[in-house]
C-alpha cells in the first residue's frame, strides 16, 4: 500500500495539468494579486449614539446599520442610556485605548445614569486583503488538486492502461481508492506548506489558527473536491478535464477571493452559494476566527466528507468494474 501511495504521488507531479491548476498556479495568483491588491486596512473604528460625539471613529446613527458593518471594523461601540456594549475584532492595545477614551468621553455627558462598559469580545478576526488573499489561494489549491486529480484518476489512467494493470493484481477497489486519497491529502500538505512558506517570507503572513478546526476543514475541502472531480468524470466521460477548468475559471472569479462579488447582480450572486469553494473557504475561515456558528462550521464540513467519500466509494467501483 506504501508504493502504490508513493506511485500515486509521484504521478500528481508528473501531470502537467494537475502540478500547474494544483500548485503553480494559486502560488502565482497569491503573489500577483497580494502585490496589486494589499493596501493595508488601517485600525478603524465606529459607534453607534444617539448624538455624535467627539471621539475618533465613524458615527452611526442607525443601530442595525453599525450591526450589520460591524466585521469591517476593529472595534464598534453601542452606547446606549445604561451601557456600552463594544465589539472587539483585534486584542490590540490601540483598541484598549480607543475603548478607555470612549468611557471616559461619555462620562462627561449628562446621561441618565452612569455608563459602565459591557465588553464583548468575540473570538474572531477581520482579515485584510493580503490575508485573505492569502487563505483564499490556499483553498483554492486544494479545490484543483481534489478535482483535477480525480479527473486525471479517471480519463489518464484509463488512457494509458494503467486501471487495466491495476484490475489484474490482489488489489480492491477500496484499497486502490484509499491510497489514492491518501496521496492527495500529502499532495495538498505540500501545497499547504508552499503556499505558507511564501505568505511568511514574501507578505509576512501567519495567521493564528486552531488546528483541531483546521484539519477538519482540510480532510473535508480534499475528500468534497476529490468527489467533485469524481462525479464530473462519470457525467462528462471524455471532456471532464475542460469542465474542470471552465469550473476553475468561475471558483476564481466568482468565489470572492481574488475579486469582490457585491457588484454582480444578484442573480449572480445567487450562483455562489451553489459553488463548493465559497463553503470550504468559510470552513477555513471559521478555523482562524470563529465567525460562523459552530453547527453550520460542522454541517459543510460532514455534508463534503460524506459526499466525497461516497462518490469515492461508487467511482472506485467503476474504475474496477469488468470492461465489457
Amino acid at each position: 500500500m506504501i508504493n502504490l501511495i508513493k506511485a500515486l504521488f509521484l504521478e500528481s507531479f508528473r501531470n502537467k495539468i494537475s502540478f500547474f491548476f494544483g500548485i503553480l498556479l494559486p502560488v502565482v495568483f497569491f503573489i500577483m494579486f497580494a502585490q496589486v491588491f494589499s493596501n493595508e486596512k488601517e485600525v478603524s473604528f465606529a459607534y453607534f449614539s444617539d448624538k455624535p460625539l467627539d471621539i475618533p471613529g465613524k458615527y452611526y446613527g442607525n443601530k442595525n446599520a453599525l450591526m450589520k458593518d460591524r466585521y469591517n471594523y476593529a472595534a464598534s461601540a453601542f452606547v446606549e442610556s445604561k451601557k456600552i456594549v463594544v465589539y472587539k475584532n483585534y486584542n490590540d492595545y490601540t483598541v484598549d485605548l480607543w475603548i478607555d477614551g470612549l468611557k471616559r468621553k461619555v462620562d462627561t455627558i449628562d446621561f441618565r445614569e452612569i455608563v459602565k462598559i459591557n465588553e464583548r469580545i468575540l473570538d474572531y478576526k477581520v482579515l485584510n486583503e493580503k490575508e485573505s488573499i492569502y487563505l483564499g489561494s490556499f483553498v483554492l489549491s486544494l479545490v484543483s488538486i481534489g478535482m483535477f486529480s480525480a479527473i486525471n484518476l479517471f480519463e489518464r489512467y484509463r488512457k494509458i492502461g494503467i486501471i487495466r494493470r491495476f484490475r489484474v493484481l490482489p488489489l480492491s477497489a477500496f484499497l486502490f481508492v484509499l491510497s489514492f486519497s491518501l496521496s492527495q491529502f500529502i499532495v495538498s500538505l505540500i501545497s499547504f506548506v508552499v503556499v505558507r512558506l511564501v505568505g511568511i517570507f514574501l507578505f509576512n503572513i501567519n495567521l493564528k489558527v486552531d488546528y483541531l478546526f483546521f484539519a477538519f476543514s482540510f480532510i473535508s475541502a480534499v475528500l468534497g473536491m476529490l468527489g467533485i472531480g469524481i462525479l464530473l468524470s462519470i457525467l462528462f466521460e471524455k471532456f471532464a478535464n475542460s469542465v474542470a477548468q471552465f469550473l476553475y475559471t468561475i471558483f476564481i472569479f466568482f468565489s470572492g477571493i481574488y475579486f469582490p462579488i457585491d457588484f454582480l447582480p444578484k442573480f449572480l450572486k445567487n450562483i455562489t452559494y451553489f459553488l463548493p469553494i465559497m463553503y470550504i473557504f468559510d470552513n477555513f475561515k471559521h478555523s482562524i476566527f470563529k465567525q460562523d456558528s459552530f453547527g453550520k462550521f460542522l454541517l459543510q464540513n460532514i455534508s463534503l466528507i460524506i459526499f466525497g467519500v461516497v462518490l469515492l466509494y461508487f467511482g472506485g467501483k467503476i474504475l474496477f468494474a469488468p470492461e465489457e
